[in-house]
């Protein structure tokens, strides 16, 4: 067994071990409710196309959280994670046969916020200030984003409305896209909504998913990932910033045995992926598309 695979299977027993003494405690009835979060990824090697070598990739994250629900349609709340990529580059890659990038730190506070309007409608807020980089490398380069949406209850099986993204980049100006966020019951079984990734670093996604019965779920989730990070000051871009773009397409398998706890378990394809390095002077200096990967992972969530 190779040392990703052990990886992530430390990461889901440390996931199941944090969710379920949780999940076994009464639920509160509010108005504060506390939340724990996370999970692990890993993506199998991936040869890139344009320069020689291939690689492969690790990522955990874990956060908590709080809310405080002044009503039914009403609430703000905070929460504080973090995590880790950790990139596994073979020794062909690039120049001098040093890595571009290991290990990158993933820091994160997200608050979030839900303000009913009208009779049907409620905004969404959900700002995030992040940190991503090596160890070593700048803590001053923190980005932020922020997340927003309106949606009206159109009927009694679908919520819809749209939404807007924007975040800051470390290497230069601000990037906005359209969201589109929905709730759709389609049928008694079949949903449509905006979904959530594992600390997703760009756009919240969409599920298409089927209840089974009232613990088993499966579903199908698509998203863009876009994640960038400061470099520390060694390598062949030192204090420069790395990027690593795709688009994965998962099928999930999601247990909920109450409404305290789900579990999921998830595998799929990374498509259109593209990693990028630029130094400190925002010069390019290597970019490669890489081939379609397989990438299998698990979920969890305690609500308390």
């Amino acid at each position: 067994m190779n040392r990703s695979i052990k990886n992530f299977i430390a990461i889901t027993l440390v996931a199941l071990l944090y969710a379920m003494p949780v999940a076994a405690q009464p639920q509160q009835k509010g108005p504060w409710f506390f939340n724990i979060d996370g999970g692990g990824v890993h993506q199998s090697k991936a040869d890139l196309n344009d320069i020689e070598g291939n690689f492969s990739k690790d990522r955990w994250f874990v956060s908590a959280g709080v809310d405080y629900a002044w009503s039914q349609r009403d609430s703000i709340g905070i929460s504080v994670g973090g995590g880790q990529y950790n990139y596994d580059f073979n020794d062909e890659k690039d120049s001098n046969g040093i890595d571009p990038w290991n290990k990158i730190n993933d820091t994160r506070v997200t608050m979030t916020g839900r303000f009913g309007f009208g009779e049907t409608g409620s905004i969404f807020i959900i700002p995030t200030l992040r940190f991503n980089g090596e160890k070593g490398a700048s803590g001053s380069d923190s980005t932020w984003g922020i997340f927003a949406a309106a949606t009206w209850r159109v009927k009694e099986n679908l919520t819809i409305g749209p939404g807007i993204g924007i975040f800051s980049r470390l290497e230069s100006g601000t990037k906005f896209f359209p969201v589109l966020a929905i709730d759709w019951d389609i049928s008694e079984r079949w949903n449509l909504s905006t979904g959530r990734g594992l600390a997703s670093s760009q756009g919240p996604g969409l599920t298409l998913s089927y209840k089974l019965n009232d613990d088993w779920s499966f579903g199908l989730t698509g998203r863009h990932e876009n994640a960038e990070f400061r470099l520390d000051n060694e390598g062949p871009a030192a204090g420069g910033v790395g990027r690593d773009q795709s688009t994965p397409l998962v099928f999930t398998a999601s247990l909920t045995p109450n409404k305290k706890l789900n579990f999921s378990v998830f595998t799929g394809l990374e498509f259109g992926g593209k990693l990028k390095l630029k130094d400190s002077m925002n010069v390019l200096v290597e970019e490669s598309d890489y081939d379609t990967a397989l990438l299998f992972g698990a979920t969890f969530d305690v609500r308390f």
